[in-house]
């Protein structure tokens, strides 16, 4: 049995919580505070065994509470691709088929990709800064903003040209997400794997 599950299974058997460890320790020193040990002042020894006792148990909960920081992270990103995707498609079916990222058959930069997501367009993809739909703005707004990159907290996006593959294109720091427009493909831009081993930009 590996560390990490021995740590994992003593967690379970102890059913140690964080409240549970500011309780005792809290419990303790009020005790010392109040002059039940009969001491006016904490001794080297009280004050090491504090300490120890403190290590361990952050040795013990610590993996713990970052693993479920990693689980919420790979969460939040799975559901906002699941978002992007969706919308993507919606705006495919007003736009003749046509993803976003195009304006009149001609390539839209970044700036206006993003308003294709977040405003009004009309059914060539030209766009309205405004969020009411108006003639002939009559399409969108699909979301109210970009979402965050639950990794590195960018929200732009990339393009990435339909010949390259998105593990080439992947760095992690240039955006929040990838986009190849001629397919409507939409990824998160950040490297590594999660905790099953899945790269991310596989998601």
């Amino acid at each position: 049995m590996n560390i990490a599950l021995r740590k994992q299974n003593l967690l379970t058997k102890c059913s140690i919580s964080m409240a549970d460890i500011v309780d005792v320790c809290w419990s303790f020193l009020k005790l010392m505070w109040d002059g039940e040990m009969k001491i006016k002042a904490f001794t080297l020894v009280e004050v090491i065994i504090v300490v120890t006792i403190l290590g361990i148990l952050a040795a013990l909960v610590m993996p713990t509470f970052q693993d479920h920081i990693a689980t919420a992270r790979e969460t939040a990103a799975k559901d906002n691709l699941k978002v992007m995707r969706t919308q993507i498609e919606l705006y495919k079916m007003q736009h003749d088929g046509v993803p976003p990222g195009y304006i009149d058959g001609s390539g839209a930069p970044t700036a206006l990709l993003a308003l294709q997501f977040t405003a009004t367009t009309t059914v060539t993809g030209a766009v309205s800064p405004s969020i009411i739909p108006s003639d002939p703005y009559v399409n969108g707004p699909y979301i109210k903003k970009l979402p965050e990159n639950s990794f590195n907290k960018l929200s732009t996006i990339t393009y990435v040209a339909q010949a390259t593959a998105f593990s080439a294109a992947v760095d992690g720091t240039s955006s929040g997400w990838l986009y190849k427009k001629e397919t409507g493909e939409f990824k998160i831009n950040y490297t590594g794997t999660d905790s099953e081993g899945i790269a991310f930009y596989d998601y």
